[in-house]
């Protein structure tokens, strides 16, 4: 029987199970650290395939090398999954090199967004030499299919669409042409091997498992990978099964909080409600609290309020820009005017929100920045982020950046390494990385040191001590980022 260890390497807290942001948690003012999904993913689909598996989250529980170290010779495993993202990727590569020191014999599978149909450039870019396989498509599709041909006959790798694999020393890319349409068949994260208790949900400091509903999305931001990597149809799990997996968090592991996870939760109005209406009808109604996100253009007051009734408690919203002509360029197919209408909407129907946004595009300057200002102050909404765009490989801003359509095109440096917060990667033709950084700055200060803004926290009717300490850990982890 084979052994996989599945992990998160240790070194700074990123999202990378989530691969169309990849957000830097440590650097950011707001974020929280979500679930290790994709290992749970996958260590259930072993598991049920019968590999031994052991899953571990170091960043998460601020452990070093030298913690892994122990470990990987306690267990001896035959392989290592690596999931990645584009800002770790070099600190990922030095430890697997360490890895390879210590077991040059064993199988490296790295995954992540940057290897969903990477071009030449890729492997020039990354010294890829320790690494054996890379997934850029769905792992849960991928993964016991990419071990069996390793383990039993290798010339089925040729069969396995979303990897990249070496034959005689040449990378090969098997590319993905078609997304798997049946996403209820994948099971269950292997909760049972992660650690719950390290994912909270600030606005309750409880455990909060998060749980994804669909993939897919028909947008056409050209920031965003999310139509590449996971296809422009929105495929949806059933409402039984997001509940049935609802269920077993809350009885099996007594979790309560929940982050369901897509592209655009309120996408089809249809299969919100159903989903609602099964909550409301269940013995979990009035247990359970949750965050969804949206897009302006998804949402009303029927849905808000059943929303609400069901245990929605914060919907996060990519506002992105107070300019109207960001949003054109960008294609974010919203307006200015949907954004405050949404705003509003939400606030009448008494519920949070966290509004994200974005900056430093390749036509932008001061101007632009300074209605973003004016909107994020105007909008005055319980939660922000401001980021920096990062041309990710594959979207329509990294070809516009480093491809040929901006005029200061081919001087970027690569792409890989950069995410939103630290060492960004500079876009505008306009402003620098360093005015980029300090507007981002400036405005997350004195947004969250207004008076009003604070004042409104402390005389919150929901305050508990709980939450006043977690607005204090932000506070601080805020000041250390911004000073």
């Amino acid at each position: 029987m084979n052994k996989v260890m599945l992990i998160y390497p240790s070194g700074e807290q990123y999202q990378r199970g989530e691969d169309r942001c990849q957000i830097n948690v440590e650097a950011s003012v707001s974020n929280s650290l979500r679930a290790c999904n994709d290992l749970g993913y996958a260590a259930s689909i072993l598991r049920n395939s019968g590999y031994e598996v052991f899953l571990r989250d170091y960043p998460a529980e601020n452990l070093t090398y030298n913690d892994f170290e122990a470990d990987f010779k306690n267990e001896n495993p035959d392989a290592v999954f690596i999931s990645t993202t584009n800002g770790s990727i070099f600190s990922d590569i030095e430890f697997v090199e360490k890895i390879k020191n210590m077991k040059p014999n064993i199988v490296v599978i790295l995954k992540s967004a940057l290897f969903f149909n990477p071009d030449e450039n890729l492997f020039s870019e990354i010294n890829l030499e320790n690494i054996d396989y890379l997934i850029g498509g769905e792992t849960e599709f991928i993964i016991k299919p990419l071990l069996e041909a390793h383990y039993k006959n290798k010339e089925n790798l040729s069969l396995i669409e979303g990897i990249c694999y070496k034959n005689n020393g040449k990378w090969i890319v098997n590319k993905l042409t078609a997304f798997n349409e049946n996403i209820d068949k994948i099971p269950f994260p292997a909760r049972d091997l992660m650690r719950n208790e390290l994912y909270i949900n600030p606005q309750t400091n409880r455990p909060m498992a998060t749980i994804a509903t669909s993939r897919g999305c028909p947008s056409n931001c050209i920031y965003c990978v999310s139509p590449l990597i996971s296809g422009k149809k929105v495929r949806f799990r059933s409402v039984k099964s997001v509940y049935e997996e609802i269920n077993e968090c809350y009885n099996r592991f007594q979790i309560k909080d929940f982050f369901f996870k897509s592209d655009t939760f309120t996408i089809n109005k249809q299969w919100v409600i159903e989903l609602c209406d099964c909550i409301l009808s269940s013995p979990l109604k009035g247990r359970i609290n949750w965050v969804a996100n949206s897009r302006v253009n998804t949402i009303d007051d029927e849905m808000l309020k059943k929303m609400k009734m069901a245990g929605c408690s914060v919907i996060a919203l990519g506002l992105e820009s107070g300019s109207e002509e960001s949003l054109k360029l960008m294609k974010k197919g919203t307006t200015l005017e949907q954004n405050k209408t949404a705003v509003k909407l939400i606030k009448k129907n008494k519920l949070q929100i966290f509004g994200f946004y974005l900056i430093g595009f390749p036509w932008e300057n001061k101007k632009h920045l300074d209605l973003t200002k004016k909107l994020i102050f105007d909008l005055d909404t319980d939660f922000i982020e401001i980021s920096i765009a990062v041309p990710f490989k594959g979207s329509e801003l990294y070809n516009m950046v480093y491809l040929g359509t901006s005029s200061e095109k081919n001087d970027k440096g690569i792409v890989e390494g950069r995410d939103s917060f630290k060492n960004t990667a500079l876009c505008t033709e306009f402003l620098t990385n360093e005015e980029l950084n300090k507007f981002r700055k400036d405005i997350i200060l004195k947004y969250h040191l207004r008076p009003s803004y604070i004042l409104k926290k402390i005389f919150n009717k929901n305050l508990t001590f709980d939450l006043f300490r977690n607005y204090i850990k932000y506070g601080i982890r805020l000041i250390k980022n911004v000073l």
